[in-house]
């Protein structure tokens, strides 16, 4: 387990998984926490609740529901899934 972690103290930061983290993986990296840097402000995370019902998605695939979505800091998981991290810090919104 290899985790990004933010220095901003927050009484209510927690680790997430990338893997189960539902965020748009455009390819935008941060240059500065690409050269080394550390990430100053965790990722703010929805909590969702999951349709009872099957959804589909483009082209009628199916529509694979997670359980929480990143409202800030796409960037940032792109960037640390680019460096080899498995799991980043996050606030729940």
């Amino acid at each position: 387990m290899k985790i990004l972690k933010a220095k901003t103290s927050h009484p209510k930061k927690q680790i997430f998984q990338i893997s189960k983290l539902n965020y748009i993986p455009h390819g935008l990296i941060l240059d500065d926490i690409m050269s080394g840097a550390d990430m100053i402000e965790p990722i703010i995370v929805k909590k969702l609740k999951k349709s009872k019902t099957q959804r589909y998605g483009a082209n009628g695939s199916l529509y694979i529901e997670k359980d929480n979505i990143v409202l800030k800091g796409s960037q940032r998981i792109t960037t640390a899934v680019k460096l080899g991290y498995t799991h980043i810090e996050g606030i729940y919104e």
